[in-house]
Protein backbone atom coordinates (compact mmCIF):
# COMPACT_ATOMS: atom_id res chain seq x y z
CA UNK A 1 0.00 0.00 0.00
CA UNK A 2 1.43 3.40 -0.99
CA UNK A 3 0.37 6.78 0.36
CA UNK A 4 1.75 10.29 0.05
CA UNK A 5 3.51 11.88 3.00
CA UNK A 6 5.64 14.88 3.90
CA UNK A 7 9.32 14.56 4.77
CA UNK A 8 9.15 17.74 6.86
CA UNK A 9 6.76 18.80 9.62
CA UNK A 10 5.65 22.30 8.58
CA UNK A 11 3.87 22.87 11.91
CA UNK A 12 6.88 22.36 14.16
CA UNK A 13 9.52 23.16 11.50
CA UNK A 14 11.59 20.18 12.63
CA UNK A 15 11.93 16.43 12.35
CA UNK A 16 10.50 13.96 9.90
CA UNK A 17 6.73 13.81 9.62
CA UNK A 18 4.71 11.69 10.21
CA UNK A 19 5.88 9.61 13.14
CA UNK A 20 9.21 9.10 14.84
CA UNK A 21 12.00 6.57 14.51
CA UNK A 22 11.22 3.17 15.97
CA UNK A 23 13.67 1.26 18.17
CA UNK A 24 14.32 -1.22 15.35
CA UNK A 25 15.16 0.31 11.99
CA UNK A 26 17.39 -0.06 8.96
CA UNK A 27 18.68 2.27 6.26
CA UNK A 28 19.08 0.89 2.75
CA UNK A 29 20.00 2.35 -0.59
CA UNK A 30 17.72 2.22 -3.61
CA UNK A 31 17.92 3.53 -7.15
CA UNK A 32 15.51 4.07 -10.03
CA UNK A 33 14.79 0.70 -11.61
CA UNK A 34 14.64 1.95 -15.19
CA UNK A 35 18.17 3.43 -15.13
CA UNK A 36 21.22 1.30 -14.42
CA UNK A 37 23.33 4.45 -13.95
CA UNK A 38 20.81 6.21 -11.68
CA UNK A 39 22.32 7.62 -8.45
CA UNK A 40 21.56 5.79 -5.21
CA UNK A 41 19.15 7.24 -2.66
CA UNK A 42 18.59 6.42 0.99
CA UNK A 43 15.40 4.80 2.24
CA UNK A 44 14.52 4.01 5.86
CA UNK A 45 12.74 0.94 7.23
CA UNK A 46 10.79 1.33 10.49
CA UNK A 47 9.51 -1.70 12.39
CA UNK A 48 6.31 -1.67 14.45
CA UNK A 49 4.98 -4.34 16.83
CA UNK A 50 1.30 -3.50 17.28
CA UNK A 51 0.22 -4.19 14.65
CA UNK A 52 3.26 -5.92 13.21
CA UNK A 53 4.43 -3.98 10.16
CA UNK A 54 7.46 -2.60 8.35
CA UNK A 55 7.14 0.90 6.92
CA UNK A 56 9.53 1.91 4.15
CA UNK A 57 10.04 5.67 3.76
CA UNK A 58 10.72 6.69 0.19
CA UNK A 59 10.74 10.21 -1.20
CA UNK A 60 7.05 11.08 -1.50
CA UNK A 61 5.80 7.56 -0.70
CA UNK A 62 5.27 5.22 2.24
CA UNK A 63 5.42 1.48 1.56
CA UNK A 64 3.78 -0.73 4.19
CA UNK A 65 4.56 -4.44 4.60
CA UNK A 66 2.25 -6.19 7.07
CA UNK A 67 3.48 -9.17 9.09
CA UNK A 68 7.06 -8.72 7.87
CA UNK A 69 8.69 -11.43 9.99
CA UNK A 70 7.79 -14.30 7.69
CA UNK A 71 10.04 -16.16 5.29
CA UNK A 72 8.96 -14.05 2.32
CA UNK A 73 10.02 -10.67 3.69
CA UNK A 74 12.97 -10.16 1.35
CA UNK A 75 10.94 -11.00 -1.72
CA UNK A 76 7.99 -8.86 -0.60
CA UNK A 77 10.29 -5.91 0.11
CA UNK A 78 11.92 -6.10 -3.31
CA UNK A 79 8.53 -6.50 -5.02
CA UNK A 80 7.05 -3.52 -3.15
CA UNK A 81 10.02 -1.31 -4.04
CA UNK A 82 9.86 -2.46 -7.66
CA UNK A 83 6.19 -1.44 -7.77
CA UNK A 84 7.30 2.01 -6.58
CA UNK A 85 9.83 2.15 -9.42
CA UNK A 86 13.01 1.59 -7.41
CA UNK A 87 15.47 -1.27 -6.97
CA UNK A 88 16.78 -2.40 -3.59
CA UNK A 89 20.57 -2.23 -3.22
CA UNK A 90 21.53 -4.39 -0.27
CA UNK A 91 23.32 -7.68 0.30
CA UNK A 92 20.04 -9.59 0.08
CA UNK A 93 19.45 -8.41 -3.49
CA UNK A 94 23.04 -9.05 -4.63
CA UNK A 95 24.12 -11.97 -6.82
CA UNK A 96 27.05 -12.72 -4.48
CA UNK A 97 24.83 -13.24 -1.40
CA UNK A 98 23.91 -16.85 -0.51
CA UNK A 99 21.30 -17.20 2.17
CA UNK A 100 22.02 -19.32 5.26
CA UNK A 101 19.63 -21.00 7.66
CA UNK A 102 20.52 -18.50 10.40
CA UNK A 103 19.34 -15.03 11.38
CA UNK A 104 20.68 -11.78 12.79
CA UNK A 105 19.81 -10.41 16.22
CA UNK A 106 17.07 -8.39 14.47
CA UNK A 107 15.49 -11.59 13.18
CA UNK A 108 16.50 -10.93 9.57
CA UNK A 109 17.88 -13.53 7.21
CA UNK A 110 21.66 -13.76 7.02
CA UNK A 111 23.78 -15.02 4.17
CA UNK A 112 27.38 -15.50 3.12
CA UNK A 113 29.09 -13.10 0.74
CA UNK A 114 30.67 -15.25 -1.99
CA UNK A 115 32.49 -12.42 -3.74
CA UNK A 116 36.18 -13.29 -3.85
CA UNK A 117 39.07 -10.92 -4.41
CA UNK A 118 41.23 -11.83 -7.40
CA UNK A 119 44.93 -11.87 -6.61
CA UNK A 120 46.40 -9.55 -9.21
CA UNK A 121 49.04 -6.85 -9.36
CA UNK A 122 47.61 -4.97 -6.39
CA UNK A 123 48.09 -8.11 -4.27
CA UNK A 124 51.52 -8.99 -5.65
CA UNK A 125 53.30 -11.44 -3.37
CA UNK A 126 50.13 -12.82 -1.79
CA UNK A 127 50.47 -16.47 -0.87
CA UNK A 128 47.57 -18.50 -2.26
CA UNK A 129 49.32 -21.87 -1.94
CA UNK A 130 48.01 -22.45 1.56
CA UNK A 131 44.57 -23.20 0.15
CA UNK A 132 44.48 -24.78 -3.31
CA UNK A 133 40.73 -24.21 -3.58
CA UNK A 134 41.25 -20.46 -3.80
CA UNK A 135 43.29 -20.83 -7.03
CA UNK A 136 43.77 -17.16 -7.87
CA UNK A 137 41.01 -15.77 -5.70
CA UNK A 138 40.64 -15.07 -2.01
CA UNK A 139 37.42 -14.88 0.00
CA UNK A 140 36.53 -14.51 3.67
CA UNK A 141 36.26 -17.59 5.89
CA UNK A 142 33.28 -18.89 7.83
CA UNK A 143 31.18 -16.50 9.85
CA UNK A 144 33.40 -13.56 8.85
CA UNK A 145 31.78 -13.64 5.40
CA UNK A 146 28.22 -13.42 6.76
CA UNK A 147 26.17 -10.34 5.92
CA UNK A 148 22.58 -9.43 6.81
CA UNK A 149 19.81 -9.38 4.23
CA UNK A 150 19.74 -5.58 4.66
CA UNK A 151 23.49 -4.93 5.03
CA UNK A 152 24.67 -1.99 2.92
CA UNK A 153 25.66 -2.62 -0.66
CA UNK A 154 29.37 -2.43 -1.51
CA UNK A 155 31.14 -1.42 -4.72
CA UNK A 156 30.88 -5.03 -5.95
CA UNK A 157 27.08 -5.20 -5.69
CA UNK A 158 25.38 -6.78 -8.68
CA UNK A 159 21.64 -7.30 -8.99
CA UNK A 160 20.54 -10.90 -8.39
CA UNK A 161 18.53 -12.53 -11.14
CA UNK A 162 16.06 -13.97 -8.62
CA UNK A 163 14.71 -12.75 -5.30
CA UNK A 164 16.87 -13.59 -2.29
CA UNK A 165 14.23 -15.68 -0.53
CA UNK A 166 14.54 -18.51 -3.10
CA UNK A 167 17.40 -19.94 -1.05
CA UNK A 168 17.18 -22.16 2.10
CA UNK A 169 14.69 -20.78 4.66
CA UNK A 170 15.76 -19.47 8.03
CA UNK A 171 15.35 -21.95 10.87
CA UNK A 172 12.79 -20.33 13.17
CA UNK A 173 14.50 -21.90 16.17
CA UNK A 174 18.03 -21.06 15.09
CA UNK A 175 20.01 -18.87 17.45
CA UNK A 176 21.51 -15.64 16.07
CA UNK A 177 25.12 -15.79 14.95
CA UNK A 178 27.61 -15.55 17.79
CA UNK A 179 29.30 -12.19 18.24
CA UNK A 180 33.01 -11.77 17.54
CA UNK A 181 35.07 -12.22 20.69
CA UNK A 182 36.56 -9.23 22.47
CA UNK A 183 40.30 -8.90 22.90
CA UNK A 184 39.90 -7.73 26.50
CA UNK A 185 38.23 -11.05 27.37
CA UNK A 186 41.39 -12.95 26.42
CA UNK A 187 43.96 -10.58 27.89
CA UNK A 188 45.85 -10.84 31.14
CA UNK A 189 47.90 -8.32 33.05
CA UNK A 190 51.03 -10.05 31.76
CA UNK A 191 50.75 -8.38 28.34
CA UNK A 192 51.39 -4.98 29.91
CA UNK A 193 54.67 -6.01 31.57
CA UNK A 194 58.05 -5.62 29.90
CA UNK A 195 58.21 -9.41 29.49
CA UNK A 196 54.81 -9.47 27.77
CA UNK A 197 55.81 -6.74 25.32
CA UNK A 198 59.12 -8.50 24.57
CA UNK A 199 57.37 -11.82 23.98
CA UNK A 200 54.91 -10.24 21.52
CA UNK A 201 57.76 -8.61 19.58
CA UNK A 202 59.67 -11.89 19.42
CA UNK A 203 56.58 -13.76 18.22
CA UNK A 204 56.01 -11.20 15.45
CA UNK A 205 59.68 -11.31 14.44
CA UNK A 206 59.67 -15.10 14.15
CA UNK A 207 56.59 -14.92 11.96
CA UNK A 208 58.26 -12.83 9.26
CA UNK A 209 59.27 -9.22 8.54
CA UNK A 210 57.94 -7.06 11.34
CA UNK A 211 56.99 -3.91 9.51
CA UNK A 212 55.62 -5.14 6.20
CA UNK A 213 54.14 -8.40 5.07
CA UNK A 214 52.17 -8.95 1.89
CA UNK A 215 48.53 -9.92 2.44
CA UNK A 216 48.13 -13.68 2.67
CA UNK A 217 45.12 -15.89 2.41
CA UNK A 218 42.58 -15.67 5.20
CA UNK A 219 42.65 -19.48 5.55
CA UNK A 220 46.42 -19.52 6.11
CA UNK A 221 46.11 -16.99 8.89
CA UNK A 222 43.11 -18.74 10.50
CA UNK A 223 41.16 -15.51 10.71
CA UNK A 224 38.20 -17.17 12.38
CA UNK A 225 40.32 -17.20 15.55
CA UNK A 226 42.48 -14.13 14.98
CA UNK A 227 39.76 -11.52 14.43
CA UNK A 228 38.60 -10.01 17.72
CA UNK A 229 37.07 -6.72 18.79
CA UNK A 230 39.60 -4.18 20.00
CA UNK A 231 39.13 -1.84 22.91
CA UNK A 232 39.89 1.86 22.76
CA UNK A 233 38.25 5.19 22.02
CA UNK A 234 34.99 4.69 20.14
CA UNK A 235 35.38 0.91 19.83
CA UNK A 236 31.91 -0.60 19.98
CA UNK A 237 30.19 2.75 20.56
CA UNK A 238 29.96 4.21 17.04
CA UNK A 239 26.63 3.84 15.25
CA UNK A 240 26.23 1.70 12.14
CA UNK A 241 25.26 3.50 8.94
CA UNK A 242 22.73 0.76 8.10
CA UNK A 243 20.94 -0.13 11.34
CA UNK A 244 20.58 0.61 15.05
CA UNK A 245 23.60 -1.56 15.87
CA UNK A 246 27.06 -0.47 16.99
CA UNK A 247 30.21 -1.06 14.99
CA UNK A 248 33.20 -2.82 16.55
CA UNK A 249 36.84 -2.05 15.80
CA UNK A 250 38.68 -5.13 14.46
CA UNK A 251 42.08 -3.62 13.72
CA UNK A 252 43.90 -0.31 13.25
CA UNK A 253 47.11 0.92 11.66
CA UNK A 254 48.66 4.29 12.50
CA UNK A 255 50.78 5.87 9.74
CA UNK A 256 52.16 9.32 8.96
CA UNK A 257 50.47 11.63 6.46
CA UNK A 258 52.66 13.60 4.02
CA UNK A 259 52.47 16.54 6.48
CA UNK A 260 53.57 14.32 9.37
CA UNK A 261 50.13 14.12 11.01
CA UNK A 262 48.87 10.90 12.55
CA UNK A 263 46.68 9.02 10.07
CA UNK A 264 44.83 5.91 11.22
CA UNK A 265 43.22 3.27 9.01
CA UNK A 266 40.84 0.99 10.90
CA UNK A 267 38.43 -1.84 10.06
CA UNK A 268 34.98 -1.95 11.67
CA UNK A 269 32.06 -4.38 11.62
CA UNK A 270 28.49 -3.89 12.80
CA UNK A 271 27.39 -6.25 15.58
CA UNK A 272 23.84 -6.48 14.17
CA UNK A 273 23.92 -6.44 10.36
CA UNK A 274 27.63 -7.37 10.01
CA UNK A 275 28.39 -4.54 7.55
CA UNK A 276 32.15 -3.91 7.22
CA UNK A 277 33.65 -0.41 7.08
CA UNK A 278 37.07 1.14 6.52
CA UNK A 279 37.72 4.31 8.51
CA UNK A 280 40.38 6.80 7.39
CA UNK A 281 41.05 9.29 10.20
CA UNK A 282 43.65 12.10 10.15
CA UNK A 283 44.54 13.95 13.35
CA UNK A 284 45.98 17.42 12.74
CA UNK A 285 45.77 18.58 16.36
CA UNK A 286 49.51 18.62 16.97
CA UNK A 287 50.28 20.74 13.89
CA UNK A 288 47.39 23.18 13.52
CA UNK A 289 45.81 25.73 15.82
CA UNK A 290 42.30 24.65 14.79
CA UNK A 291 42.63 21.15 16.33
CA UNK A 292 41.37 19.76 13.05
CA UNK A 293 40.48 16.14 12.35
CA UNK A 294 39.31 14.63 9.06
CA UNK A 295 37.39 11.36 8.87
CA UNK A 296 36.09 9.21 6.00
CA UNK A 297 34.19 5.92 5.96
CA UNK A 298 34.09 3.37 3.13
CA UNK A 299 31.99 0.24 2.75
CA UNK A 300 34.00 -2.99 2.42
CA UNK A 301 33.14 -6.47 1.23
CA UNK A 302 34.14 -9.20 3.75
CA UNK A 303 37.04 -10.39 1.55
CA UNK A 304 38.35 -6.82 1.35
CA UNK A 305 38.17 -6.41 5.12
CA UNK A 306 40.23 -9.58 5.61
CA UNK A 307 42.83 -8.37 3.07
CA UNK A 308 43.25 -5.10 4.98
CA UNK A 309 43.39 -6.89 8.33
CA UNK A 310 46.19 -9.05 6.90
CA UNK A 311 48.24 -5.91 6.20
CA UNK A 312 47.57 -4.58 9.69
CA UNK A 313 48.42 -7.94 11.25
CA UNK A 314 51.87 -7.81 9.66
CA UNK A 315 52.86 -4.69 11.64
CA UNK A 316 54.06 -4.90 15.24
CA UNK A 317 51.97 -2.65 17.52
CA UNK A 318 50.22 -1.37 14.41
CA UNK A 319 47.89 0.99 16.25
CA UNK A 320 50.70 2.71 18.16
CA UNK A 321 51.73 6.00 16.47
CA UNK A 322 55.34 6.06 17.71
CA UNK A 323 56.73 4.45 14.52
CA UNK A 324 54.16 5.80 12.09
CA UNK A 325 56.79 7.48 9.88
CA UNK A 326 58.22 4.02 9.05
CA UNK A 327 54.97 2.74 7.54
CA UNK A 328 54.87 4.61 4.25
CA UNK A 329 54.61 1.37 2.24
CA UNK A 330 51.49 0.28 4.10
CA UNK A 331 49.93 3.72 3.76
CA UNK A 332 50.50 3.76 0.00
CA UNK A 333 49.10 0.23 -0.35
CA UNK A 334 45.87 1.10 1.50
CA UNK A 335 45.40 4.36 -0.44
CA UNK A 336 45.75 2.40 -3.68
CA UNK A 337 43.29 -0.13 -2.28
CA UNK A 338 40.73 2.61 -1.62
CA UNK A 339 41.28 3.98 -5.11
CA UNK A 340 38.20 5.63 -6.59
CA UNK A 341 35.61 3.80 -4.50
CA UNK A 342 32.76 6.01 -3.27
CA UNK A 343 33.00 7.64 0.15
CA UNK A 344 30.19 6.64 2.48
CA UNK A 345 30.78 9.52 4.90
CA UNK A 346 33.27 12.39 5.04
CA UNK A 347 33.55 15.12 7.64
CA UNK A 348 36.11 17.64 8.89
CA UNK A 349 35.89 18.80 12.50
CA UNK A 350 37.67 21.63 14.27
CA UNK A 351 38.16 21.71 18.01
CA UNK A 352 37.97 25.50 18.21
Amino acid sequence: MSTSFQLFNLKTMSGVFPGTRTMIFQRVRVRAAERADAPSQWARLLWYDDPSACIVELVGTLLRIDEPHGEEFGRRLQAGLAAAGVQLQSCGSCRWWQRLAVKTTDGLAAGRCTWRQAIGQEYAGADAAADDSTDKERGAPGDLAVQSLLALDCSHWRAAEEAAEMQPPVDANAAPLAAIGKRAENESDERWTWWGRLRRRLAAALGGPAEMQAPVTAQALNWGQKVVERSGVGAGTESCFACQGRIANLGALAVASPEGDKQTFSIWRCRHCFTYYLNNWIDRWERTDTLETEESYYRLAPAEAIALLAVIDGVVDAEHPARRSERGAQRLWILQFIGERPVLSHQIKQGR
